[in-house]
């Protein structure tokens, strides 16, 4: 600081001054009023359908508790016009597909004139007890079981469904406010075990006497973002954490897995609340235990509740806990950026395609915003975790959401000592450590760029 000071005395002198602080002073992003819209809507198949998740047909036998598409739709305009945008949509399903997210957005599009749809994106909280939504998961041949549903009929119903929860959000838009809060919530852990010979295998057995250590990091920050109305009465919240719903993943029922707990946990107090949930980087993550499995399950004995139960109420506690900090700084105005960005990644060589693979690695399509002091990016990945860690690690703002498994389905994304360990997550993907670190740097670059 002081030497800028003194720099600057001596070009007074010089009498170029003014020319130099112009160049030096970047103009403050203006904070415009904030509207904010919630819907909800099912998105349970009504008749029977393949689950996606698991390596073979497994046909839905009931509904266990409901799949719900939550869209929550955001806007601030300018004094002389200009606006902002965005409208995003979380579902209980195992990813998002771009065949799907671009039907979504083309009927958006035919419905809302003051909307651009390219600002639409949906995100998939990965439930392996949810439909598919690509017609690759019709090879699991459906003809000859009566009632079932087909993946192309499901999609036609979940796009007709997430479609009107985009254009009811966007018509509930009233004035609003919005703040963050960070907590921790103990959910997700490193589901990949190493061994001494350097190999790795996911959900590998850790009792054994070669097992040397879990292979990655683990993030039990509860990255939140709280929606007001202008009475300060709360109307939703983003819950993001590091860890997918795939608690209860090989059963044959329809389930929004652990967020249904989490849902139920939170509006016992908040009745009328909307919950977003996000899933962050978190491609070697589950809420599966590694190891102390046996005193983990004494303990739900004891308190008389499931592993799900348990995992709903760490969740409730951890919002709660920051709900009262979060609202002591409720902003109505704030810098609001939308940026879409559509990234080459360059593809692993030679290839590795997983059977599951729908959607390329080229022009994959990244949202990126600023909301106040928060920054919110997504990724098409199930993304290990480590790349989350750098992005967060070198992002300007006070707090960066990640959303994984977002407008696309690209498959695994490991990191270097993940593919050297092999095994499942990390044997088979598209794009590799080369191109996940490609994927950090286009991703820091557009978030610091709007700080």
């Amino acid at each position: 600081m002081g030497t800028m000071v003194r720099l600057g005395a001596f070009l007074l002198v010089a009498g170029v001054l003014i020319a130099v602080t112009a160049r030096s002073i970047v103009a403050a992003s203006p904070e415009h009023p904030l509207t904010v819209g919630w819907a909800s809507v099912d998105i349970t198949p009504p008749k029977p359908v393949n689950l996606q998740g698991q390596m073979g047909k497994r046909i839905s036998q009931s509904v266990h508790d409901p799949l719900t598409a939550t869209a929550l739709a955001l806007e601030t305009k300018a004094p002389d016009g200009g606006k902002e945008q965005a409208i995003m949509i979380s579902c209980d399903l195992c990813g998002m597909q771009k065949v799907a997210q671009d039907a979504v957005k083309e009927y958006v599009r035919s419905r809302l004139k003051d909307f651009d749809a390219d600002k639409l994106f949906l995100n998939g909280t990965h439930t392996h007890t949810g439909p598919g939504l690509a017609d690759i998961y019709d090879k699991y041949d459906v003809s000859k079981d009566p009632g079932v549903w087909t993946t192309t009929q499901y999609r036609e119903f979940f796009v007709q469904q997430a479609g009107e929860a985009a254009v009811k959000a966007w018509q509930a838009r009233q004035p609003g406010g919005v703040s963050w809060g960070l907590g921790q919530a103990v959910v997700g852990y490193n589901r990949r075990a190493v061994y001494a010979d350097g190999h790795a295998q996911m959900y590998g057995n850790t009792a054994q006497p070669d097992f040397q250590n879990l292979e990655g990091y683990e993030d039990h920050g509860l990255e939140l973002m709280f929606f007001w109305r202008p009475d300060q009465t709360l109307t939703g919240i983003v819950v993001n954490l590091a860890c997918p719903s795939q608690e209860t993943e090989g059963e044959s029922y329809l389930s929004a897995d652990f967020w249904h707990e989490a849902r139920e946990e939170i509006r016992k107090k908040h009745k009328d609340v909307y919950v977003f949930p996000q899933c962050a980087a978190a491609g070697d993550q589950s809420p599966h235990l590694m190891y102390r499995k046996q005193a983990e399950q004494i303990m739900l004995q004891r308190k008389g509740m499931t592993r799900r139960q348990e995992i709903g109420a760490r969740i409730a506690r951890g919002v709660e806990e920051v709900l009262p900090y979060a609202k002591k700084d409720i902003k109505t105005a704030v810098v609001f950026k939308h940026v879409v960005a559509r990234v080459d990644l360059p593809p692993q060589q030679p290839p590795r395609t997983p059977f599951y693979l729908t959607d390329s690695p080229r022009a994959v399509e990244l949202h990126i915003l600023r909301l106040g002091d928060v920054a919110l990016a997504t990724n098409p990945f199930e993304l290990f975790l480590d790349y989350g860690v750098r992005i967060k690690a070198r992002s300007k703002p006070v707090l960066t959401l990640l959303v994984q498994l977002c407008g696309q389905s690209t498959g695994y994304l490991p990191t270097a000592k993940g593919v050297k360990g092999g095994h499942y997550s990390a044997d088979k993907f598209i794009v590799g450590p080369e191109g996940g670190q490609v994927l950090v740097e286009e991703t820091v670059k557009r978030i610091n760029a709007m700080w």
